[in-house]
This record gives structure tokens, sequence and C-alpha cells, in this order.
């Protein structure tokens, strides 16, 4: 691994954007090195001035989360802007979650389900069950329960943890308590703990 660290150490010096994106993910998860969150926000910032767009996303996970920079949530949703708009499955999905959120100051869900739905036309797990969540809610479309069991069904089978639960729910109101408890499970699997300790509350009422 040190061998590998310093030829992409070479060659993000020489500079390459896309080693320069991977030496930040080296030193951000301490990969053949020890973890410094300065030293890899640095390096996806010059990654993500050269335009790569995980970088730019990068970028914006560092000024969300402090990450080697302050917590800075509109300049996150900068850099959430410009992976969002290079194309980033990732960069959609985070942009449209500041956007829910109103970290521009206000919240903007129109637009918000539209880079979901950008996101989810790629492939983004995630972003099925949060359009799900749009259609079980009704915001910034008509609520259609139909449409949110669909796409909780699909986040779920794509092993979104978040899906699994949403999707079992609905299973649950159906009386279909195996299938369901199947679910459940395959959302404990990988549910953080937060999300664990709601589950559990939730499945005790019912």
């Amino acid at each position: 691994m040190e061998k590998i660290l310093a030829l992409v150490t070479q060659q993000a010096r020489a500079g390459s954007a896309e080693a320069q994106l991977a030496l930040g993910q080296m030193l951000l998860n301490g990969i053949g090195t020890a973890r410094n969150e300065n030293n890899a926000f640095a390096w996806f910032l010059t990654s993500a001035l050269q335009g790569v767009p995980m970088a730019c996303n990068m970028v914006g996970r560092c000024c969300e989360l402090g990450w080697g920079a302050s917590v800075n949530k509109q300049e996150a949703m900068l850099w959430y802007q410009r992976a969002a708009e290079g194309g980033l499955d990732w960069g959609m999905y985070n942009y449209a979650t500041g956007l829910t959120l109103g970290w521009n100051g206000a919240t903007d869900m129109n637009a918000a389900f539209a880079w979901f739905r950008k996101s989810a036309a790629l492939g983004h797990c995630k972003s099925f069950n949060i359009i799900g969540g749009f259609y079980e809610d009704g915001w910034a479309c008509e609520q259609d329960f139909r449409r949110a069991r669909a796409w909780y069904a699909k986040a779920a089978r794509c092993g979104d943890f978040r899906g699994c639960f949403n999707f079992g729910r609905f299973l649950l109101k159906e009386n279909r308590v195996e299938e369901a408890e199947h679910y459940f499970a395959e959302a404990r699997k990988t549910g953080t703990p937060e999300f664990l300790s709601k589950m559990r509350l939730f499945l005790l009422n019912e």
C-alpha cells in the first residue's frame, strides 16, 4: 500500500486530477498513511478546481461535515451544485438534500425533487427512497401511495436500509408480515444506530 501511495502522490503532484482525488480519499480514510483531513481537503480542492465532479462532491462533503475545513453548508452547496451539474449522481443527491433542508437559506422542494429524479435516473439507490418519501407525503408532487410503494421497493431491492424499512412498512399494512420482517431484517444489517433506534420504536408501537 505504501508503494501505491507513493505512486499516487507522485502523479498528484505532477498535476493528475484523478490522482489528486484518489490521494485525497486515501488521506481522508487513512489508507496507506495516517488519516489527515486537512491534506485530504487540500487535494480534493486541487482536483475540484480542475473540474472533476467527484472531487467537487468531496469538497462539498468536507464543507458540510468539517473535514479539514470549517463547517459551511452554503459553501458545500456551491460545490454540490458543481458536482450535480457535472453529471455525478452523488452530487445530485447531496445538492437535492441541501435544497430540501434549506442550506441555501430557504427550502426548494420542487428543485430538490427534480434533482433527486435525475440522480435516480442514473441508478442512485438512496434517491429511490427519497422519491418514495416525496410521493408518500405529497412534497412537490401529488400524493400517490402506489408510486411511493414502488419507489421504496426499488430502493429496498438495491439494498438501501431506509428503503428496506419503508417498503417493510407498506408490506406490514398489507398484512404481508413475513415479507415485511425480511426487509426489516435487511435494514438492521446496515442501518445506523440512530436509525435502528427509530425503527425499533416504530415496531414496538406497531
